[in-house]
């Protein structure tokens, strides 16, 4: 009976304060249990083609991903239209969790631009809800899809409409920036060189 009361009591008795540390645990595995489900390949289909590709995921550092997008669009959070390709591919600039959300932001490239930030929440094993940071446009909902899936076909002149979500104000994404309209491209210069100027007397 000693034998047991002895050891019991050294159970109770206080760790040093070293022996305690446990190494930090790796960014997925300190968020959320459904912030962990988010992980992996998500899409936004709109129509029966996909607009959108993110690619989440965590480590030690903390969240990072990817945004494979058509090189232009125009979206008022209930329908998309001007899309282009070929498909384009960021990578997230900065990405944390806060709850069980998951949040991206992506540098926007043009001058002058905003970051595009894009936050994830899941809402069933392979749906996802997604919101367009400072849009004000509606959330969007995300499908789990295969790791690599291009986004696309889209259909030159097609806008592709999400039923019964109303509209915001439209954002606009282009890439790189339409030319001047009526101004014709600079010719290069002449390889070949013309006769001497003539000098004046």
């Amino acid at each position: 009976m000693r034998v047991h009361l002895l050891f019991a009591l050294t159970l109770l008795a206080p760790v040093p304060v070293a022996a305690q540390t446990i190494p930090a645990a790796p960014a997925a595995a300190r968020a959320p249990f459904a912030a962990q489900m988010l992980v992996g390949s998500w899409a936004l289909r709109v129509d029966g083609a996909i607009v959108f590709r993110f690619d989440l995921s965590a480590s030690g550092s903390g969240w990072s991903g990817s945004w494979t997008r058509p090189s232009s669009f125009v979206t008022d959070g209930a329908s998309f239209g001007t899309l282009s390709g070929p498909p384009v591919e960021q990578k997230a600039a900065s990405g944390r969790a806060i709850g069980d959300w998951i949040e991206l932001s992506f540098a926007d490239l043009r001058s002058g631009g905003i970051p595009d930030v894009f936050r994830f929440h899941l809402v069933a094993p392979d749906k996802a809800e997604l919101i367009y940071a400072d849009t004000g446009l509606a959330p969007f909902e995300l499908e789990r899809v295969t790791p690599g899936i291009e986004p696309g076909p889209w259909e030159v002149g097609r806008v592709y409409r999400r039923p019964g979500v109303t509209p915001g104000l439209p954002v606009h994404y282009n890439v790189a920036p339409p030319a001047p309209p009526n101004i014709p491209p600079r010719r290069p210069p002449s390889e070949t060189q013309g006769p001497p100027a003539i000098e004046g007397r």
